[in-house]
Parts: C-alpha cells; sequence; structure tokens
C-alpha cells in the first residue's frame, strides 16, 4: 500500500488581477489547471475541469482504477467546458491546460499521469529531477527541431502559444503515462506560471532545501514570484511512502479565488481504518454459502432416510 503527503499552494502572482488557475487533491486525484480566456471565463474553465475529475473519480467505485479510465475522465471534463461555452456565448473560447496523476492502484503502486497543454508534471527521485510530461506548445515544437534551446524556450515570445487545450472542441488528446511509484518518490505538478519563471536547476535548489510537501510548494511559487511572477502560479506536491496501514487524504478541493494578494494554502492527512478489508467480506459471504449447503444437505438427508 502507498500512502501519499499532499501539499498545494496558488498566487495570483505579480502582474494579473485574478487567478484563473485551480486545482485539486483529493485521495488518490492531484491536478493541476491553468484556464484561459477574457472576462473570467479561464477560471471557469479550470474549476469545471478539476471538479469535473473529482466528481468523476469519488463517484466511481474504487476511484478511476486505470488508464483508460482517466482518459476517459479528462475527456468528459474537456467536453464540460466546451458545452459550458456553447451555452453562455460570453465564454466562448475559453479552455484550460491540466495536468496531474491518479493513484490506480495502491496495493501495486501504479498511477497514471495525464496532460493537456503546457502545465507540468515533473518526478523527483533518487535525487534526480525529470519531467515526465511534454508541453503540448509552440516552444516545445521549436526545441524539438533543434531550433531554440530548453533555456531560450522560457523566454521566447511566442511561449504562450498553446497547442492543445480543454475545452477549444468537443475532443482532445490526453497524454497519459503509466507508472509504477517507487518509496520516496515526490511529484510536482504546476503550471506554466511556474516554469516560465524558473529553470529546472532553480527547483532542484528548493527541492533539497525544502522541509517538506508544505514547504516545497511554497518556496517554488515565491521562486516565481521573485522571478517575476507575470502569471498566476500553483503548484501540488505529492509524496509517496509505502506503508502497511491504508491512510487517506481527506478531500480538499481548491478553485483559488480571483482576487486578494495571498495564495491559498489547503493540505490535510488523516488514518482510515474503521472499513473491513473487502477479503474480510469475500470470508463472510464463503462461510454464509458453506454454511446454508451444510443445513440444505442435513435436510435432504433426512427426507431420503
Amino acid at each position: 500500500m502507498i500512502r501519499t503527503r499532499v501539499g498545494a499552494c496558488t498566487d495570483v502572482g505579480r502582474i494579473r488581477d485574478g487567478n484563473e488557475d485551480s486545482f485539486v487533491a483529493i485521495d488518490g486525484l492531484y491536478f493541476v489547471a491553468d484556464g484561459m480566456g477574457g472576462h473570467s471565463a479561464g477560471e471557469v474553465a479550470s474549476a469545471i475541469a478539476v471538479g469535473t475529475l473529482s466528481d468523476l473519480h469519488t463517484s466511481a467505485d474504487g476511484g478511476l482504477a486505470d488508464e483508460d479510465q482517466v482518459a476517459d475522465a479528462v475527456s468528459t471534463a474537456n467536453l464540460a467546458i466546451f458545452m459550458e461555452a456553447i451555452e453562455d456565448p460570453s465564454k466562448a473560447g475559453m479552455g484550460t491546460t491540466l495536468t496531474g496523476l491518479v493513484v490506480t492502484d495502491p496495493s501495486a503502486h501504479k498511477i497514471v499521469v495525464a496532460n493537456v497543454g503546457d502545465s507540468r508534471t515533473y518526478l523527483w527521485r533518487h535525487g534526480e529531477l525529470r519531467q515526465v510530461t511534454k508541453d503540448h506548445s509552440h516552444v516545445q515544437s521549436l526545441v524539438d527541431r533543434g531550433a531554440i534551446t530548453r533555456a531560450e524556450a522560457r523566454v521566447h515570445f511566442q511561449r504562450n502559444i498553446v497547442l492543445r487545450a480543454m475545452g477549444i472542441e468537443s475532443y482532445v488528446d490526453v497524454d497519459t503515462f503509466p507508472l509504477a511509484v517507487e518509496d520516496g518518490d515526490r511529484f510536482i505538478m504546476c503550471s506554466d506560471g511556474l516554469v516560465d519563471e524558473a529553470a529546472d536547476d532553480e527547483i532542484e535548489v528548493e527541492i533539497r532545501e525544502a522541509t517538506d510537501v508544505q514547504d516545497l510548494a511554497d518556496r517554488l511559487v515565491n521562486l516565481a514570484n521573485r522571478n517575476g511572477g507575470r502569471d498566476n502560479i500553483t503548484v501540488v506536491v505529492v509524496d509517496f511512502e509505502a506503508v502497511d496501514e491504508r491512510v487517506d487524504v481527506e478531500p480538499v478541493v481548491v478553485a483559488p479565488e480571483s482576487e486578494g494578494d495571498g495564495p491559498v494554502i489547503r493540505t490535510r492527512a488523516n488514518d482510515d481504518t474503521s472499513r473491513p478489508s473487502r477479503w474480510f467480506a469475500v470470508g463472510a459471504w464463503s462461510m454464509f454459502v458453506l454454511s446454508a449447503a451444510i443445513a440444505i444437505t442435513v435436510v435432504v438427508s433426512a427426507l431420503v432416510s
């Protein structure tokens, strides 16, 4: 079994008037969405994205349990945003990026990372940082062709052109990455408000100096603000630990306030040992069936004799 510890922080930044980012951090579901579109429509799109995923995850028996279910859930969220824009013309063209992970099988330590757009999911493992997702952006296509370097992409004048986003069309292509997590793995999900302001080596410095998941989330948001804070910044940090007992994270869903200077922070974890295991239920049912069979055999034997 794996246990998660979660820290999250979101901030409007130093330039924008409102925060169009949203995130969700509940038991087994951790995503960041970066909205786009005028008249607060970006905030609506990102909120629909994480809200739909949360509803689908919590309503499914055992949560989203495999790669196909995760991809279908993201597609459903995409359609919900698209339909909202059709019903309300003032929200036409709204969309959002999305990145995050779902714990699909805690007993087998399996997760699925999903991504649409240029928000990123990183993995910190054995002292090394690697980007799990790939940006769906114009500058990433230039990097792939060797036209510019990764460092040049961060300051390129076309860095905000996204090639794939949720809500723009009724269908969206979703990248999924099934992974097996290890004890001690740390995943970092963030909007481009962080990565446009901070290079990977700067992020690594904060990882090494952070005391826990919440401290790291705070540090990364502060880093982006120190480097300019030209966009909204949202960071969700998830640590994985192998444990014997079941430990759940109490549901926390945040759609940040559109105004205010301070970051929004929510995190909590608690033990849950009150539920009987499914093997207990199976055993109890088996005993019932066996007892019924014995009783029937006795009655039939008595009638025959």
